[in-house]
């Protein structure tokens, strides 16, 4: 057995394949955890409406949208990130002066998906409801190693 672990290593090593697993960017992550989107480009994702009517690829809520600008162009995904990017900009400066420490990937999701049931909850993760909490661990895992 140890023979043919050692052959398949040694064929895998020659042809190049790298068997690490990549990590994905911010902007990647919260698109992948959100919608569903696998590339940077415009896609189906870009269309989908969230239950309470959520829009992007990064499912913002179009009042939220507006604050930070007058395009309707949220299937543009440059644009959604854009927007997206200065809504936790401002999230994560909140959450910077108020815990005097730049946030963990999980934080990050939290402070994107549930920023005010994060601030009741003294924006200590681990008092956060278990389906949250949940959903920001696979959220980091993508993040993971970046």
């Amino acid at each position: 057995m140890k023979q043919v672990v050692l052959i398949c290593s040694f064929l895998i090593g020659c042809m190049g394949v790298n068997l690490q697993a990549q990590s994905l960017s911010l902007r990647d992550s919260l698109a992948m955890i959100e919608t569903g989107a696998t590339s940077s480009r415009a896609g189906k994702w870009d269309l989908i409406r969230g239950s309470s009517g959520e829009v992007s690829r990064y499912q913002i809520m179009p009042e939220v949208w507006r604050k930070y600008t007058r395009s309707r162009s949220w299937s543009n995904p440059n644009i959604a990130w854009t927007v997206a990017k200065r809504i936790l900009d401002e999230r994560i400066k909140q959450f910077t002066r108020k815990v005097g420490r730049k946030p963990a990937p999980v934080e990050i999701y939290l402070l994107w998906n549930k920023p005010g049931h994060f601030a009741a909850n003294k924006y200590k993760f681990y008092l956060v409801k278990r389906t949250y909490l949940q959903r920001a661990k696979r959220f980091a895992n993508l993040m993971a190693e970046t």
